[in-house]
């Protein structure tokens, strides 16, 4: 056996995720090296195919001349691209895995626009507290105690009462500042002058108060209070909000100081206010002594609050990665360049860009928040919430107040990635968040909520290290789903959407959670039913696709482990569901082109995938699952003969190619779609490809040809639709670019049809395609084309420069390994040629041989 069928007897079934800081490593590069740029980029896409979607097409590596094979971008443009889409972090999610599999990643979910700060937007829950109320009451805690005026003494002239002179407020007694204030008892409109005025006095009030003054005075102090509450201004509510605060009230007070800031914090143009003072670290002392039971409406207006101020740019951020991708959707550039959804420094580059004053702004108060123990207090709200519904199902105003302070924890972690200290305080929520959904498990509005909050915390690398051992825990939360006799409002595919969103990006980073998620046998049956009900509705809602499109990327991310792979190729109904979605979406696409259909029919393509790759050998299991992947091989086969056939999208044909190159390798696969024509329609795409402009679907088709010329029965009819001139000049063109990858690869396709004792006597008959074949291969063989600079002036290098061309010479680290690999195989096919040649010579009188050689095999592509 040849040195060339040893190589690639080879197969790499077990697939690992690119180490983080190795692909920081190389997107470090520095252009100056471009040649071991290439050489590195080339050498990985040998060994590990697969991570051609990063290397090749997903980086902009495509033709663009309109002769010969086009010019390639240089390794300086591939990584300025590549920094551009994909951002230089080490917690960015790998974009493929090796091993013939690769993970797909999709946008966030859909977010809902709310024209304004709104505390329950469109939700009509039972029984909430009003988004618009009235301050109607500021009281003593203490109803027992009179509210009264202390005694004026009766002797001696009354004290003048002080002007507006602020410099006379600090020599005031507290109850002269308290009876200033009831001058103003139920003021609305005011001057600017008059609120300056009052601010003077509560600011005066406050400094008294922080000093912990007599509580006796707290009723009196409250009841000065009072006739402010209405009062327009919100400087003068927010300064009435700190004096109460600062009382260290409880009860109705604390809850009608919640609803003054809530006020104020509705409107987006008083942010600026809160930078002032410390309000927002008064509002969280006092929701420290309160309890979400006990108190809900105190901690449904502050949580609220804290969600309006923190989630400020929330919605321009969402719009923002919507519009980036729906940009890259309608651009000319390659369309198949992965979305950064899971990307967060990226992502925040873009939103700084877009509102850099509101975002500081924004992190600031988040910043000033966690300091002062925001989360950890949400975190214990959170539980006393979870241990109450444990035991009884929460209702009315506790189950309002998970509704906030989910939302309000959904707003920190929206801006949480610059800040170390606050990630780690909500990574430390993530465990009591997943019991919060399943505690309010139906009740829609509130654990979509909840859900929502996990699904923007497993974008971060630390939550989701966390959330992946809840793995197939979250899954069971697909259950209720399944009860709905297929009616799914557009509140429960907004869960289901983030329920996948989350646990594509679990099943993205964490090889563990794949495992533990499939052996969930009750899990698994979730998820099954939900895509089964799914696909029974006409994808006509935007909701809906995006729904399928996040579940079955938990699909194709999961499939990327080599034991679940294998195993979901007899999971019953799994086949039908993906074959009748690559059946709608591509139909839906051909009536109308939609960015969604689009996404959920490369999901899919992106599950089929990697599915294909461990279905190269009939199961041993028999009988099959009724509608498993593995019974539909046969159907599969023709169905993606038949997409390609009518696709006019390129970035779709080279999904198309992946698949088929991983399905091809199933010999019953290989006959299915040659009997529904692809050999020719292959030929098709590569004829179209040999000086086209994409780099990726012709080498992707290349690989496919290779396993269909491993059947004897196609390497005839292939001769007839000219394939052997065809790879003569995919190698010509090759070679030129010294591309030595796709060299490699039409090697590997000759080496197949020259197999065949038939083919090769013809083509050696007619002779000019292998006498150019073999010149080729000589020619490029050589390896004095590879050496540096001018070898006849080698005297004339000075004694440094010689010895720098002689360490490159020896550098292992700056050979070139990829040409090596070429060299290899087109050693071979080079010595197969010549011996054709000489059996040909030998038999020309002679019946001309039909038989294969002894220690001729086969060569397939392993990885596509």
């Amino acid at each position: 056996m040849s040195l060339l069928l040893r190589r690639r007897s080879r197969s790499e079934t077990r697939p690992q995720e690119i180490p983080a800081d190795k692909a920081k490593h190389q997107e470090s590069e520095k252009p100056d090296r471009q040649q071991q740029q290439q050489q590195a980029k080339h050498h990985q896409m040998r060994h590990h195919p697969h991570a051609s979607e990063q290397n090749l097409n997903k980086l902009g590596l495509v033709s663009s001349g309109s002769s010969g094979m086009g010019r390639r971008k240089t390794s300086a443009e591939l990584i300025s691209e590549a920094k551009m889409f994909l951002g230089e972090s080490v917690n960015a999610v790998p974009l493929m895995a090796t091993g013939g599999a690769r993970l797909v990643s999709t946008r966030r979910p859909i977010t809902p626009r709310e024209s304004g700060r709104v505390l329950y937007g469109k939700v009509a829950l039972a029984g909430r507290p009003p988004s618009a109320f009235s301050m109607r009451y500021l009281q003593n805690e203490k109803p027992s105690t009179p509210r009264q005026l202390p005694a004026l003494s009766g002797s001696g002239p009354a004290t003048p009462m002080p002007t507006r002179n602020g410099a006379l407020l600090c020599q005031s007694s507290t109850e002269t500042l308290i009876e200033l204030l009831k001058q103003h008892s139920g003021l609305k409109d005011c001057s600017d002058e008059t609120v300056q005025h009052i601010n003077a006095i509560l600011q005066e009030l406050y400094t008294r108060v922080r000093k912990q003054e007599r509580n006796f005075k707290r009723g009196f102090i409250l009841g000065g209070l009072y006739g402010l509450v209405e009062c327009s201004s919100p400087r003068v509510l927010l300064a009435v909000a700190r004096v109460v605060l600062a009382l260290r009230v409880t009860g109705s007070n604390l809850t009608g100081a919640c609803k003054l800031i809530f006020k104020v914090a509705r409107h987006e143009q008083h942010d600026a206010l809160f930078h002032e003072h410390d309000v927002l670290e008064l509002l969280i002392d006092g929701l420290g002594h309160a309890s979400p039971l006990d108190e809900p409406e105190a901690c449904i207006y502050a949580y609220g609050c804290i969600r309006f101020l923190t989630a400020s740019s929330a919605q321009e951020r969402d719009d923002a990665l919507n519009r980036n991708w729906i940009g890259l959707e309608n651009t000319g550039e390659n369309h198949s360049l992965p979305i950064p959804a899971l990307m967060p420094p990226a992502l925040t580059a873009i939103t700084a860009a877009l509102c850099p004053r509101k975002l500081t702004g924004q992190q600031t108060l988040v910043s000033r928040l966690a300091r002062h123990g925001a989360v950890e207090l949400m975190i214990l709200h959170l539980q006393m919430l979870n241990e109450a519904g444990a035991t009884k199902r929460l209702q009315g105003p506790p189950l309002h107040t998970l509704y906030q302070l989910s939302a309000a924890m959904r707003a920190l972690a929206d801006v949480s990635q610059q800040q170390q200290r606050l990630q780690l305080q909500l990574q430390l929520a993530c465990p009591h968040l997943i019991r919060a959904a399943e505690v309010s498990m139906g009740e829609l509005e509130v654990q979509a909520n909840v859900v929502r909050t996990l699904s923007v915390l497993s974008e971060d690398s630390d939550c989701c290290e966390t959330l992946h051992n809840y793995a197939a825990r979250i899954g069971l939360l697909l259950g209720p789903s399944c009860a709905g006799g297929g009616q799914c409002s557009e509140r429960l595919l907004a869960v289901l959407s983030r329920l996948g969103y989350m646990l594509g990006n679990i099943l993205a980073k964490h090889e563990s959670a794949r495992i533990q998620y499939f052996h969930n046998d009750v899990a698994m049956e979730y998820l099954l039913n939900v895509l089964e009900q799914l696909n029974e509705r006409s994808p006509t809602s935007v909701a809906l696709l995006d729904a399928q499109i996040k579940l079955i990327r938990v699909v194709a991310n999961m499939s990327v482990n080599a034991e679940v792979g294998a195993g979901l190729g007899n999971v019953r109904s799994l086949g039908a569901v993906l074959m009748q979605l690559l059946s709608k979406t591509s139909g839906e696409l051909a009536k109308k082109k939609s960015p969604e259909q689009q996404e959920l029919l490369h999901a899919t393509l992106g599950a089929l995938h990697n599915l294909c790759f461990y279905q190269d050998k009939q199961a041993a299991v028999q009988p099959l699952a009724e509608g498993s992947l593995q019974s539909l091989i046969d159907d599969l086969s023709g169905s993606l003969a038949k997409v390609l056939s009518s696709c006019q999208t390129s970035v779709t044909k080279v999904e198309l190619a992946r698949v088929l190159g991983n399905l091809t390798r199933n010999e019953r696969a290989r006959r299915c779609f040659c009997a529904a024509g692809g050999l020719p329609l292959m030929v098709q795409q590569l004829t179209k490809q040999a000086a086209g402009q994409d780099y990726e679907l012709r080498t992707c088709a290349i690989g496919v040809l290779v396993n269909l010329l491993g059947d004897g029965e196609q390497r005839g009819p292939f001769l007839q639709l000219r394939g052997a001139e065809l790879l003569s000049l995919l190698l010509r063109g090759s070679l030129e670019q010294e591309d030595w990858f796709l060299a490699n690869i039409v090697c590997q396709a000759l080496w197949n049809l020259l197999i065949d004792g038939q083919c090769a006597a013809n083509l050696c008959q007619s002779g000019n395609i292998l006498d150019e074949v073999s010149d080729l291969l000589a020619d490029y063989l050589d390896e004095d084309r590879l050496l540096p600079g001018d070898t006849d002036n080698d005297e004339e290098e000075p004694d440094g420069e010689q010895e720098d061309i002689d360490a490159a010479e020896t550098d292992p680290e700056t050979h070139d390994a990829l040409w090596e690999d070429f060299a290899l195989v087109a050693t071979d096919l080079l010595e197969r040629i010549q011996n054709n040649f000489d059996r040909q010579q030998q038999s020309q009188t002679l019946v001309p041989q039909h038989a294969d050689n002894e220690d001729d095999k086969d060569v397939f592509i392993e990885e596509m």
